[in-house]
């Protein structure tokens, strides 16, 4: 293997080391790249042959393109005039570590081994779209710059190891779509600013079998994984992603295996999307920073999490919060979670599946209206000690809500109206200290109620429907106190139902429903009905004892009873003889026909009212 006749020093120690791979240091002397890539296609006996320069200055274009190279080529801390081309080269291990470029071109490159690039710095991108590299890529502490758009531009690229960008400052985006890695993504500490393009990391349809670390990291424009499949743990935590007005973080359906993590301090500005993604064991979001004012913050309509959704300590979200048709299989805790999206909806959860509990209880905080309607929770609903903050709108909507227990016993009273509706739920636990002023109980169903209370403290609960009276949660109520064995609490209520019942229709509906419930309580005060009659047993008695009437024949043999008598002209339909018997004249007419009256009345109002209480008993 001669060596050409006009080689520099440095050159020729590049060329004497080539069969064992002895490293050489050119201590920034130049060294022609067309002299190295000759010697690179050169064939060497064993197999320590290699490439080994460092601190060399590569003058000239160093030409690998469609090249098969069997040997290592290493340059360390070296500087390139001119950008490498390694277009569909095959290469064995290949190492640039530390080493400065004006660009990177290895399309469709094939790597038998690590391709080596940490701390590099690339002023004008590295391309690696199609990239087969059988170990690792490596750019850990590199600086990559793209004067375009991409400073990393990797799509469809198969790295059989890890991908090492920790610490890697990147001017210009990754772009990592539909690549393939058989190992991890370490881009801890990662620093990138996206240029000629929003996306800051594209990684659509990215296949990773380990995990997905990019801790720590701070990057300006949007993150996507959108349709991505990635075995183990996704972890963005105390990382910062900004991308104002646009979104910051899309996961939009992909698949998850080991979790979500944006937790522990990582910020978002921009929404953060995780619609119809599949994620198993945990969305964590605790200790999280999401902000899009005015919009969506964070959207996880129709996703699935297989196990916790988990926002507590301290998380906060400027802007709404959307988990529409989401499924939650284990519990979803935002306890202590402050939602701020003023004048709009700070959760909107509406067809909501949770498995276990859903927890906006112990300090969370919803500045906007709370919108739960259709969601089914297997457990418990809790918002004790909540504050939840939409005045003159519907706070908390739980329209046709499904749980087994569902706890209202706010830090304060919501500003703003809370809806019930149609709701259906186990137990229902609350507190009179926090009822908000308007409360809308019509369709609500439950089967125990804590506490239970006396009914004449519940009817104003029953009372604060904003539009106006409904039977529904009088009967409610009535029929829980009957199951408790109360039913002198459940007549209460079934009486105030009637009371309000009255008061709207026409002006004679009005007048009967007042005579029923002066005469008998509507049928629930039966009680009242003896005091009436008694009352006018004792005033038609006194008065037909001085004003007798006289026989009804000159035979008459019956001797005149007044209190008979009265009781005869009382009750319809009974005949006790005395009426027959004697005939009033003059004011006694008067009278009898004022008790007949009297008794008719009587009679007809406790019929139906007897017949409305035995109908809903």
């Amino acid at each position: 293997m001669p060596a050409p006749d006009d080689l520099t020093d440095v050159e020729q120690a590049l060329w004497d080391g080539f069969p064992t791979g002895a490293p050489v240091d050119a201590a920034g002397s130049p060294v022609r790249a067309e002299v190295v890539a000759a010697l690179l296609r050169e064939e060497a006996p064993g197999q320590a042959a290699a490439v080994h320069l460092r601190g060399g200055r590569l003058t000239g274009p160093l030409r690998l393109a469609f090249a098969e190279v069997a040997h290592p080529m290493l340059f360390e801390e070296c500087d390139f005039d001119e950008a490498p081309d390694l277009y569909w080269a095959r290469l064995a291990h290949t190492s640039f570590a530390g080493s400065r470029m004006p660009g990177f071109h290895a399309s469709n490159v094939r790597v038998d081994g690590h391709l080596q690039m940490s701390r590099c710095t690339v002023t004008d991108g590295v391309r690696l779209p199609g990239a087969q590299i059988s170990g690792g890529l490596l750019l850990a502490d590199a600086v990559l710059r793209g004067t375009s758009d991409w400073a990393l531009y990797a799509r469809r690229s198969a790295i059989g190891g890890d991908l090492v960008l920790t610490g890697a400052r990147l001017t210009g985006g990754l772009a990592l779509t539909n690549a393939r890695l058989g190992g991890t993504a370490d881009l801890d500490r990662l620093r990138v600013t996206a240029a000629g393009t929003e996306r800051a990391m594209d990684a659509d349809n990215l296949a990773v079998e380990a995990a997905f670390y990019c801790r720590h990291a701070e990057i300006e424009g949007e993150v996507t994984l959108r349709h991505a499949r990635i075995a183990a743990a996704t972890s963005f935590s105390r990382s910062t992603v900004r991308n104002p007005g646009g979104v910051a973080v899309r996961v939009s359906r992909a698949t998850l295996e080991g979790g979500l993590y944006l937790h522990d301090g990582f910020t978002a500005e921009g929404q953060v999307r995780v619609v119809s993604a599949r994620v198993v064991r945990t969305l964590r979001l605790d200790g999280a920073r999401l902000s899009n004012p005015g919009q969506v913050a964070l959207c996880a309509d129709f996703a699935t999490i297989e196990g916790m959704l988990d926002g507590r300590r301290g998380l906060t979200v400027e802007g709404e919060t959307s988990l529409l048709d989401a499924t939650v299989t284990g519990p979803l805790h935002l306890e202590g979670a402050h939602l701020r999206n003023p004048g709009g909806a700070a959760l909107t959860a509406h067809g909501l599946a949770v498995g276990a509990l859903l927890q906006l209880c112990d300090g969370f905080t919803a500045e906007g209206r709370i919108r739960l309607a259709g969601a089914k929770v297997g457990s418990r609903i809790c918002f004790d000690g909540a504050t939840v903050r939409a005045p003159g709108e519907r706070a908390v909507s739980c329209w046709r809500v499904e749980t087994a227990e569902l706890a209202l016993r706010w830090a304060r009273a919501p500003e703003g109206s809370v809806d019930l509706r149609y709701a259906t739920v186990g137990i229902l636990r609350d507190s009179p200290a926090t009822w908000p002023a308007a409360l809308d109980l019509d369709g609500l169903r439950y089967d125990v109620l804590e506490p239970p209370g006396d009914a004449t403290a519940r009817l104003p609960w029953l009372s604060r429907g904003p539009d106006g009276f409904r039977p529904q949660p009088y009967e409610q109520l009535a029929a829980l106190y009957q199951r408790l064995g109360d039913g002198a609490q459940s007549r209460t209520v079934l009486l105030a139902k009637q009371r309000r019942q009255s008061v709207v229709g026409a002006w004679y509906a009005r007048a009967w429903g007042l005579l029923q419930d002066v005469t008998v309580g509507y049928g629930y005060r039966p009680l009242r009905a003896a005091a009436w009659l008694l009352a006018l047993l004792v005033v038609g008695a006194v008065l037909h004892r001085g004003l007798q009437p006289v026989p009804a024949s000159r035979d008459q043999a019956t001797t005149f009873q007044p209190v008979v008598y009265t009781l005869d002209l009382l009750l319809p339909i009974v005949d006790l003889g005395q009426e027959r018997a004697f005939q009033p004249h003059g004011g006694q007419q008067w009278l009898a026909y004022l008790l007949i009256a009297a008794g008719w009345l009587l009679a007809t109002t406790i019929a139906a009212g007897l017949t409305r209480a035995l109908r809903r008993s």
